[in-house]
């Protein structure tokens, strides 16, 4: 393999965020940012959705915990999209 396809394969890729409108869609594992009340961003993993998809448990990133969230309070779910 050349060097320009090396560091082409291993260069970040540009992304950009989108919002979860459904968070039925969400699942176990999805890496996910919280934005609770618009502004505390909470990064990490999926851990569980409620069948009715308005509550999620997220294993949050850097040893932070388990926390829940309420679609009700206005939290919003984004993920990275290439």
């Amino acid at each position: 393999m050349t060097e320009a396809v090396m560091a082409r394969s291993t260069a970040p890729q540009p992304t950009s965020t989108k919002v979860v409108a459904d968070w039925n869609a969400l699942m176990p594992g999805d890496f996910v940012t919280v934005l609770e009340s618009y502004t505390v961003p909470h990064s990490g993993w999926i851990d569980d959705v409620t069948e009715d998809g308005r509550i999620v448990w997220l294993l949050l990133a850097f040893g932070g915990g388990r926390r829940m969230f309420f679609r009700e309070d206005g939290d919003i779910i984004t993920v990275e999209v290439p």
